[in-house]
């Protein structure tokens, strides 16, 4: 039998296969972009993902056991990985306003899915299972606490699934005690993070209330000053449509360097482009800031992770955040980071450095295997 990993974003749209007797490493992926441009529907990606996966990988609809989907939020109510059923799936289209930017693509790609595969069992995977029971003082926020609780307002934290991977990786490669000891995660992509975590549990996490909040993103802007908000809206008049669009989509690194959200851009360019340097020059500066206050949550530092599209391919940047935190005992060996080594710091380092992919998909079918059996 057969498990998909399915992974919707907004436009896009990732498929990954394994055997269920051997379910640690994918047969074959399928990536899908620009769905809703140009007529791309989701509906059309879904024929075309059953045709690769009937044609090119003799897979029929009967092989397939089970499909996880990656569901950006849980609210309050999902702390683990769930069958999904009438119920869960009501409830995920109520929370739709916590993420209003990824919940209508995840509903599109569960209801396609569901549809094509109605005789297969669907696993809801959260993002926010992760961080779940995190201590009250990371989950809370400084407002009125019973306001707080009437509206199920707290810090949820994102990007637990590849969290999740990158401690299973981690403990798997380097060991019980490193994975027990006092981590920092930095999932570095278009969607940036930085996790604590403390044997083998977070403790803090940047992105809280939703998925723009915490450091600054490609696009996203992060954590902003309140009065920010208010100001633009009495004294500019902008409507909760459009400040939402200003903060999620033409911030951040696109928005300071007024060009490009391409890291890799931005750095090939920086010398000729004064903003974009800058706009590279906060990114870091947020990053390194987040360590600095995570090695104080922590008590110390033992291990850094970095990870995601610009974690695991930029020696850049994993340098540049890195410079400056010797007060930490970090030190980072220069060849070993140009050659995008497993572990980036020296043999002089107290802190171990790593770059670890994200294995997302592993984690669904992993969570996903644990639901069908509890099930059976």
């Amino acid at each position: 039998m057969v498990l998909l990993s399915v992974n919707a974003g907004s436009s896009s749209l990732k498929v990954s296969v394994f055997d269920r007797q051997d379910p640690h490493t994918p047969i074959s992926s399928l990536a899908i972009e620009n769905i809703g441009i140009d007529g791309k529907s989701i509906e059309g990606a879904i024929v075309h993902i059953q045709t690769w996966l009937t044609g090119t990988l003799s897979i029929k609809d009967t092989d397939i056991e089970a499909i996880g989907h990656r569901v950006v939020h849980g609210g309050e109510r999902y702390s683990s990985a769930s069958l999904i059923t009438s119920e869960l799936f009501a409830y995920l289209v109520s929370i739709t306003p916590l993420a209003p930017n990824h919940m209508p693509g995840t509903l599109a790609a569960l209801r396609a899915f569901i549809g094509a595969y109605p005789n297969a069992k669907h696993v809801a995977c959260f993002d926010t299972s992760f961080f779940h029971a995190i201590p009250e003082v990371a989950k809370i926020l400084p407002i009125p606490l019973t306001f707080q609780k009437e509206n199920g307002i707290r810090r949820y934290g994102f990007h637990g699934l590849s969290y999740e991977s990158l401690l299973a990786s981690f403990k798997e490669h380097e060991g019980v005690a490193a994975h027990n000891g006092r981590v920092i995660l930095a999932h570095l992509g278009s969607g940036a993070s930085v996790a604590a975590i403390k044997n083998g549990q977070p403790i803090d996490m940047t992105m809280g209330f939703t998925p723009v909040s915490g450091i600054m993103m490609s696009t996203r802007s992060g954590d902003l000053e309140p009065g920010l908000i208010t100001y633009l809206e009495a004294e500019k008049g902008m409507t909760p449509a459009q400040l939402s669009d200003l903060f999620t989509n033409r911030s951040g690194l696109l928005g300071v360097s007024e060009t490009t959200a391409d890291m890799h851009v931005l750095l090939d360019t920086q010398e000729e482009n004064p903003q974009g340097k800058l706009a590279v020059e906060l990114f870091i500066y947020k990053v390194k800031k987040t360590i600095g206050a995570y090695a104080a949550a922590l008590g110390g530092v033992d291990s850094i992770i970095f990870s995601g599209g610009i974690g695991e391919r930029s020696a850049e940047i994993r340098a540049r955040i890195c410079e400056g935190l010797g007060f930490l005992d970090i030190v980072i060996d220069d060849v070993r980071n140009k050659d995008g080594a497993r572990l980036i710091s020296s043999d002089r380092s107290d802190v171990g450095v790593h770059v670890i992919p994200a294995r997302e998909d592993e984690t669904i079918v992993a969570q996903t295997i644990t639901v069908i059996e509890k099930e059976a």
